[in-house]
């Protein structure tokens, strides 16, 4: 008989005494021992002790055992008492191997462990059923099988987690909004506006923005486009909801800490760079944008004279033109002229003898140009002097009875009207200017009164 369990064979044993047994192992010794000498009284004498020893019985019995003659062995039977435990072990055994079975291909079925995990997570077991979760997507990467443990794992409120599987999830199927969404939710859970926002920013759902608008700054636009200018107007910041405009001038990153826009951004001559970043008020940031300007000096030209520099036998009115917008000064004494000199209205009356003007334009933006300068000689044909000319006003101002003690009268300036020219007298009273001015004409004498706003001779 063979065992069910190991496949060895059966031995049964029947019951032996022991005292045979130890009979049985001195005549085997007997068998193996040196052959004494038998002719030895010595030896004699001791057998003959050996042998009183062993009780009568007992050497009847062990040379019975001796004499019967070897038969063939019989075949063993086996007692019903033990086959009983045998069959029921074999039993045990083969039921044990069939739930193993059955375990393993539970274990290694995707479905069961779906429908496992499933009713771990029903059951609020989140620790057992993440275990089994895990255990899931190990057999099949099925997106189904990872939104359930990313939703094991927001339930556990294991934010990372699931955001980490979810991601894996959308790697594999980028249209899927149902995935998105989740991860929107689990970095609503964490605050991290700033997550959404680059969620959003790297997605391929071009919804994803308009769904989740509050998680998305738009950056700032210009006022102007980047390029070159003469002239440009201040640059305008702006954005299309509420919150913060950060700014700088130098080709730096805006962060936090730029300048906070608060108004338009005039711009210097040369290139500006200006880069402006938006924080809604989620704490959001936009994109940095950069605009470029280049502003070249509008430098005006210089004024254009009236009458060109050199020698003249006739007056002429000295003026510039100059374009509307533009102021010009002047001045008469050789200098240059600024924005300090007097200003330049009208055409002016060239002084007798020889002079020098110059001319400059300013436009609106204060840039002046380069100055332009003339040089004039005025000698003019006449018959009457130019000191009788002075006495001449003198003399008829006094009979037409006024005081003109302590005045004096000079004639400085060249005038024509028509076919005629004049000298033109200042009237001071000491070395100040009262206003008045005279006309004498330099071949009759006539003798006028001059109106300088006018440019016109009035007879007395």
């Amino acid at each position: 008989m063979y065992c069910p369990v190991c496949g060895e064979e059966i031995i049964i044993v029947s019951d032996f005494e022991i005292k045979l047994e130890d009979n049985i192992d001195v005549a085997a010794l007997a068998h193996t021992a040196e052959i004494p000498d038998l002719s030895s009284i010595a030896y004699k004498r001791n057998i003959t002790k050996e042998l009183n020893k062993i009780d009568e019985s007992d050497l009847k019995r062990e040379v019975s055992v001796k004499t019967v003659p070897k038969e063939r062995p019989k075949k063993k039977k086996y007692s019903k008492k033990l086959l009983i435990p045998l069959a029921v072990a074999g039993l045990i055994f083969l039921s044990g191997c069939i739930y193993a079975g059955i375990a393993v291909a539970r274990y290694m079925s995707y479905d069961y462990q779906y429908k496992k995990a499933q009713k771990e997570f029903s059951d609020g077991d989140y620790k057992q059923a993440i275990k089994t979760g895990k255990h899931l997507t190990g057999l099949d990467g099925d997106k189904k099988g990872k939104i359930l443990l990313a939703d094991i794992y927001m339930a556990d409120h294991n934010f990372d987690a699931a955001i980490a599987v979810l991601f894996d999830a959308l790697n594999d199927d980028p249209q899927d909004v149902s995935l998105t969404d989740r991860i929107v939710e689990c970095y609503k859970a964490e605050n991290n506006n700033a997550g959404i926002h680059e969620l959003i920013s790297n997605s391929e759902d071009s919804t994803l923005a308009l769904r989740y608008s509050d998680y998305v700054a738009i950056s700032p636009t210009f006022s102007l486009e980047s390029g070159t200018y003469i002239e440009p107007d201040p640059i305008k910041l702006s954005a299309p909801e509420d919150g913060t405009i950060y700014y700088t001038v130098d080709g730096s990153e805006p962060t936090e800490e730029s300048i906070v826009y608060m108004g338009p951004i005039p711009l210097e001559t040369g290139k500006t760079v200006i880069s402006a970043m938006f924080i809604n008020e989620k704490g959001i940031e936009s994109e940095i944008v950069t605009n470029t300007y280049v502003v070249e000096l509008d430098v005006p030209d210089p004024p254009e004279l009236m009458v060109e520099p050199g020698a003249l036998s006739t007056p002429q009115l000295i003026g510039v033109t100059a374009p509307e917008n533009q102021t010009v000064y002047y001045t008469s004494d050789g200098s240059t002229p600024t924005m300090d000199s007097k200003e330049y209205s009208s055409p002016l009356l060239m002084p007798l003898g020889k002079s020098t003007y110059a001319f400059i334009c300013v436009s609106e933006s204060g840039l002046v140009s380069e100055p332009v300068t003339a040089n004039y000689n005025l000698n003019m044909n006449v018959a009457v002097a130019k000191d009788m000319a002075e006495y001449a006003i003198s003399y008829q101002l006094a009979s037409t009875g006024e005081i003109t003690v302590g005045k004096s009268y000079k004639a400085e300036y060249g005038f024509s009207d028509g076919s005629r020219s004049y000298y033109i007298i200042n009237e001071y009273e000491g070395n100040k200017q009262t206003g008045r001015m005279f006309a004498v004409d330099v071949k009759s004498g006539e003798l006028f009164r001059f109106s300088k706003e006018e440019k016109k001779c009035i007879r007395f």
